[in-house]
């Protein structure tokens, strides 16, 4: 029962890190953590809760970082998580796109 907890709580870790990745390559390591203090300090999200709490995550994006900063997000999402098989689908906004790496980085 023990090993089967622990696989729960890496997973949102998976998620977590995808996210971080592509956070600190569009951004570099300082503008990363100032994002994770904005969100923090104007939508009480902290880092670790991002994977279980995307509306707020992708709310406060949106809001920081405008349509633009999302799609660039987005795209290097894409690129960074092909062993994951994600696929792009035109139709899906910002959210629902990470609600299916979600999905798919919980296999």
């Amino acid at each position: 029962m023990k090993s089967k907890t622990l696989k729960l709580e890496k997973k949102p870790e998976r998620l977590f890190k995808i996210v971080d990745k592509v956070l600190k390559q569009i951004f570099g390591e300082p503008a990363t953590l100032f994002i994770y203090k904005y969100l923090e300090e104007k939508h009480s999200l902290k880092r670790e809760d991002i994977p279980n709490e995307l509306e707020i995550f992708t709310e406060g994006v949106e809001k920081y970082l405008g349509e633009s900063g999302v799609s660039v997000i987005l795209e290097t999402l894409f690129n960074e998580s092909s062993e994951l098989k994600l696929r792009k689908v035109e139709e899906k906004d910002f959210l629902e796109q990470l609600k299916e790496l979600k999905r798919i980085s919980y296999r």
